[in-house]
């Protein structure tokens, strides 16, 4: 059985993360592992077909935020959290009736 592989991280001093901020953290680095391992071949193969196809490919982690109210759905995309929620915000102020203020 092979052994369990641990990556450590350093946090900057005075940092006390929140379990679901700890809980991001793993998860991210399972995201990236999983980008760079899982499907490989496949992954290599699409990209090559898609530069040959005249397409210039690059990928970046982002953040997705999303916001349900009865039937109403909007979805907002961030490089940061920050960001997402901001361009939610703006959507959602889009939906507002007239004369609401949030």
């Amino acid at each position: 059985m092979a052994s369990k592989r641990v990556i450590e991280v350093e946090l900057p001093e005075g940092a006390e993360p929140t379990p679901e901020e700890l809980e991001l953290l793993e998860t991210t680095v399972q995201a990236i592992m999983s980008l760079r391992h899982e499907g490989r071949r496949e992954l290599e193969q699409t990209l090559r077909q898609l530069e040959a196809d005249g397409w210039s490919v690059h990928c970046r982690l982002g953040w997705i935020a999303e916001a349900r109210r009865g039937r109403e759905f909007e979805q907002a995309f961030g490089v940061t959290r920050d960001r997402a929620v901001a361009e939610l915000h703006t959507l959602t102020a889009l939906d507002a009736p007239a004369g609401y203020s949030a």
